[in-house]
């Protein structure tokens, strides 16, 4: 098995330890005793899996098992990107579509009237609350 794909799997391994480790944090929080011991138990097999692939090193390949660890951890983090992804895209949307137009107005019939950016930057840039 190449190296490269050791190293994936033992940080794969890991940053699923590292999630299940802050969804334990939530549940405690939230005093759930359940999701509690799900997620320990969760970051334990996960921590283990990281101690097997350190301790065998260069000659690592996954047992039945691990594999199967291995795509529920490649699973979460793919879930996590996709969310971190779809955070992005809300957030260059909300540039595109609202802020940068509304500053380009304001530059562009403001031009070196403070005042008048000001007015204007106090009407566009409201929040209208939902009812």
């Amino acid at each position: 098995m190449d190296k490269k794909y050791i190293t994936l799997f033992k940080d794969l391994a890991q940053t699923t330890a590292a999630s299940a480790e802050s969804v334990m944090d939530y549940n405690r929080s939230k005093n759930d005793e359940k999701g509690l011991s799900t997620a320990t138990i969760m970051r334990d097999d996960f921590q283990a899996l990281v101690d097997a692939i350190k301790e065998a090193g260069d000659d690592y390949a996954p047992t039945h098992s691990e594999a199967a660890r291995l795509l529920v951890g490649a699973m979460v983090m793919v879930n996590q990107l996709q969310d971190k992804v779809n955070t992005l895209r809300k957030a260059i949307t909300g540039y595109q579509t609202d802020v940068i137009p509304k500053l380009q107005e304001i530059v562009d019939k403001a031009g070196s009237d403070d005042e008048l950016a000001r007015k204007m930057a106090n009407e566009k840039f409201i929040i209208k609350e939902k009812e």
